[in-house]
């Protein structure tokens, strides 16, 4: 049977308040903190001692910063999947939400104005909580938005009191062209297992007080194509109350694939004891089973990514290794588009191990959560401890399996480092013998253009008379003058013509040549504006930095200071 629990609060819009609010009881601070859920993660009821008022500002200015490309503003997208689970196990009711409005439907959340007071809201809850509650937010690929507002996110957080670290791995998904914190893993953790004071506790909605919340991130590997893996991201978040034993999930990821399978293990073809809650060690154990269900995922194919990045490495330097470079042979001629293949090899196969390190490091703190309530004295499920003791060997298990990953992947970083300068070096040897193919073309160029100057200095003499002959200067051909006629004005405009043209190509030919020594010897010995000797005058300061006026600065084209820091 429904049951209800109501209370004044104060308008979603939060106002204000001039002195503090005097201590409030359990229920009352819930349904105020609900009347405000668009404050999340402000709102919270319960506080723990990190969650002081600036560390709640910074969750909530990182969540404004991040709306834009993280959610969806677009209600006609939107979808947040439900499975709720009763104490019986037939009593599974799973729902696709679509709209705020049937969120707080499903949530059984009614708000009202007070007919006492129309500022202040009414907050009513209508629904117990299940058994078990598992809520799918996702997005339609792993670089999309998540298909769920921000007005939806904040009201799922603020009912279920989500602690705000949740945020740090809400913070991965969203609109995205690269993968975004692909090396940021972690695991946060709350335990209030302590009883609290006396006082009325939220028996409306089946909660209270002694419970704990972890929340971390997993990444796993997809096969998106033949050619192309990628690595993908989970958060989860869960929430255990000790005395009412009842559980809440929350995961976060790119695609469905997640909500597939915790919908498989929990049909009614997976194992009767992952959908049993008809006791409290029945309940605490099938809240172990999702948490194998999320690390098994993230264990799952590394295998077959790696092999698939070994053969890339295989098949784009393998000739590097064996083939042939005897004399007389064809080798493969490598092409700078091949260092950047290995090199993008050896990135991937680098972002693999931190990736698996990560998972390695959540697993295991996960371990150790679960290892130490057994053994904390305030947890009432100690009977569960064998439960729990099966529950770290599976992990300790996937932990030895990614071990041997991160070895693998860690070899094949190597190899492709290796190759990388191997394909490097057969490059380098190849310029050199290209170097010494053409300085000997160049000696045989140098010799012919040698044995063509001497042909030509042979002839030249020749040449100059025989072309000076067949001028005006000198005549054989007259009928007048029988022996010939020598013309003492031709020769002189000859000289005055000649000279002078003589002395201005070799002039301009020096010039040249002078030019090009000069550039040769600038460029193999070019000086960095860092390395120049400090300028002794204002002309020599011209002439080293080329400088350019713009008003208040100085600058030069790597750099600009202000004039009252130029060097004496």
């Amino acid at each position: 049977m429904a049951s209800q629990a109501s209370v004044h609060a104060p308008p979603v819009s939060p106002t204000p308040a001039s002195t503090p609010a005097p201590a409030q009881s359990p229920v009352h601070d819930f349904h105020t903190s609900l009347a405000k859920w668009s404050e999340w993660p402000m709102n919270l009821a319960a506080r723990t001692a990190l969650m002081n008022p600036s560390t709640l500002r910074s969750y909530r200015s990182q969540l404004d910063a991040a709306e834009a490309e993280l959610l969806t503003d677009q209600e006609s997208v939107v979808e947040v999947r439900f499975r709720d689970f009763q104490v019986d196990r037939k009593a599974l009711a799973k729902k696709n939400v679509h709209s705020e409005e049937k969120l707080r439907d499903w949530l059984g959340i009614v708000t009202k104005p007070s007919a006492a007071n129309t500022t202040l809201n009414l907050v009513s809850t209508t629904k117990r909580d299940p058994k078990s509650r598992f809520i799918y937010i996702y997005a339609n690929h792993s670089r999309d938005r998540l298909r769920i507002t921000r007005s939806m996110l904040t009201l799922i957080l603020s009912f279920h009191q989500v602690m705000p670290e949740y945020l740090d791995f809400l913070q991965s998904f969203g609109l995205q062209t690269a993968a975004r914190d692909l090396y940021f893993s972690g695991f946060r953790r709350q335990i209030a297992l302590k009883k609290p004071p006396t006082g009325p506790d939220l028996n409306a909605l089946g909660r209270s007080a002694q419970q704990y919340q972890i929340a971390y991130n997993l990444k796993g590997v997809t096969e998106k194509s033949a050619t192309e893996w990628s690595i993908r991201n989970a958060a989860i978040y869960h929430r255990y109350d000790v005395n009412s034993d009842r559980a809440v999930w929350i995961v976060t990821k790119g695609g469905s694939d997640l909500y597939d399978s915790y919908k498989e293990l929990t049909d009614s073809g997976g194992r009767p004891e992952d959908r049993a809650f008809l006791s409290a060690d029945q309940c605490f154990l099938a809240s172990l089973s999702p948490h194998l269900l999320f690390s098994r995922w993230s264990v799952h194919d590394w295998r077959g990514y790696l092999r698939w990045l070994e053969d890339k490495v295989e098949k784009d330097s393998l000739l590097g290794v064996l083939g042939p470079r005897e004399p007389g042979q064809r080798p493969k001629r490598y092409q700078a588009r091949d260092v950047q293949h290995m090199q993008f090899w050896q990135e991937r196969a680098s972002e693999a191990v931190v990736v698996l390190e990560g998972n390695i490091e959540v697993l295991m703190s996960l371990a150790q959560f679960y290892q130490g309530l057994a053994h904390d004295d305030r947890f009432p499920r100690r009977s569960c401890a064998d439960d729990i003791a099966d529950f770290v060997s599976q992990l300790d298990t996937m932990i030895a399996d990614l071990r041997n990953d991160v070895n693998r992947a860690s070899a094949l970083v190597k190899t492709t480092a290796d190759r990388k300068e191997l394909i490097i070096q057969h490059r380098q040897n190849e310029t050199e013998e290209r170097m010494h193919r053409l300085n000997k073309n160049m000696k045989e160029e140098t010799l012919v253009v040698r044995i063509i100057t001497i042909v030509t200095l042979v002839y030249l003499p020749a040449t100059f008379v025989s072309t000076l002959f067949s001028t005006d200067i000198i005549k054989y051909q007259d009928d007048k003058y029988p022996n010939g006629k020598f013309s003492e004005t031709a020769m002189v405009r000859w000289i005055q013509v000649t000279v002078p043209l003589t002395a201005l190509t070799l002039i301009a030919a020096g010039l040249g040549k002078w030019r090009a020594s000069r550039g040769a010897e600038d460029e193999g010995e070019a000086i960095e504006p860092h390395d120049m000797p400090p300028p002794t005058g204002w002309r020599h300061r011209r002439k080293l930095l080329p400088w350019r006026w713009t008003g208040k600065q100085v600058t030069t084209p790597a750099m600009a200071f202000p004039m009252n820091s130029l060097p004496p």
